[in-house]
């Protein structure tokens, strides 16, 4: 955004008769901007403008009042962006790294027959399973749960090449020599193919099955959105417009009930029972 001094610029219609204004108005269209202002903010003219490369970047755009002595009127504008969420970190058992000849030896103190002794099965049971309990906090390490890759498209081949051309890298950086870097280079060029080519099939494959999984088009569509769109308002069966969270789902949760076929479960169909042993 900032004060471009374009007046001959008609932004609703994106023609212009300035030869610099027309040239700052092919640059924008060439670059695939989207211009947001469209009301004058000095006099008759558009000379402050806000440019983004998604329309849904920006959103409820203002012209406000000038602010001190400037004659430029302020430009009151929202910003969307996707903010990271805070996840909460999970740990799981490390078994790999369990001590399990520590597991044996402790296991191996244990008086098994006068610890089982006069207890019934569930009684048996539960103590097993308590002392399994312990000696596995005990002896296994927690770890750190990974995230899942959100990178469906990318191969097995291709991820190869990404991890052999940052360990390239690596490789130059600590050498610095050309013949290393001539190596990263061609791991480079050889993992951006395999990209393409897997990005590619991946994106085949899902339009190939769209009729059958609409599912993973639509979630492979979202993921490629730099912003994620909120339920806009609603409106209720009274005609009013719903914009709180709570009453939003309620309205929704009205009206799906409402397409539901409700079932007579009173009359239950008798099952011809094929069980012909003892219980």
């Amino acid at each position: 955004m900032g004060d471009f001094n374009h007046r001959h610029i008609q932004w609703t219609s994106l023609q212009s008769t300035g030869r610099e204004d027309q040239e700052f108005l092919n640059l924008v269209q060439d670059s695939f901007l989207s211009q947001h202002v469209l009301e004058a903010t000095r006099g008759e003219n558009v000379l402050d403008i806000v440019l983004s490369s998604q329309k849904e970047f920006v959103d409820n755009v203002k012209i406000c009042e000038p602010l001190g002595c400037s004659d430029h009127n302020q430009i009151h504008f929202i910003i969307k962006v996707k903010g990271e969420r805070n996840r909460k970190i999970r740990y799981r058992k490390n078994f790999r790294k369990g001590r399990y000849k520590d597991m044996r030896e402790y296991l191996a103190k244990i008086d098994w027959n006068n610890t089982l002794k006069n207890k019934t099965a569930t009684e048996c049971w539960t103590i097993l399973k308590s002392e399994i309990d312990c000696v596995v906090d005990k002896f296994v390490p927690l770890k750190k749960q990974g995230k899942r890759s959100k990178k469906k498209h990318l191969s097995k081949e291709a991820i190869r090449k990404i991890k052999y051309k940052q360990m390239m890298w690596k490789t130059y950086r600590h050498t610095g020599s050309e013949e290393d870097y001539s190596m990263y280079k061609e791991a480079l060029n050889q993992a951006t193919a395999e990209i393409r080519n897997s990005k590619r099939s991946y994106e085949q494959k899902i339009a190939f099955n769209i009729k059958h999984d609409s599912k993973s088009f639509y979630a492979y569509v979202r993921s490629k959105q730099k912003v994620q769109d909120k339920v806009g308002p609603l409106e209720g069966s009274d005609g009013n417009i719903i914009t709180e969270g709570f009453l939003m789902a309620e309205n929704l949760n009205e009206y799906f009930s409402s397409v539901f076929t409700r079932e007579d479960i009173s009359i239950l169909p008798v099952l011809e029972t094929k069980f012909e042993g003892r219980v």
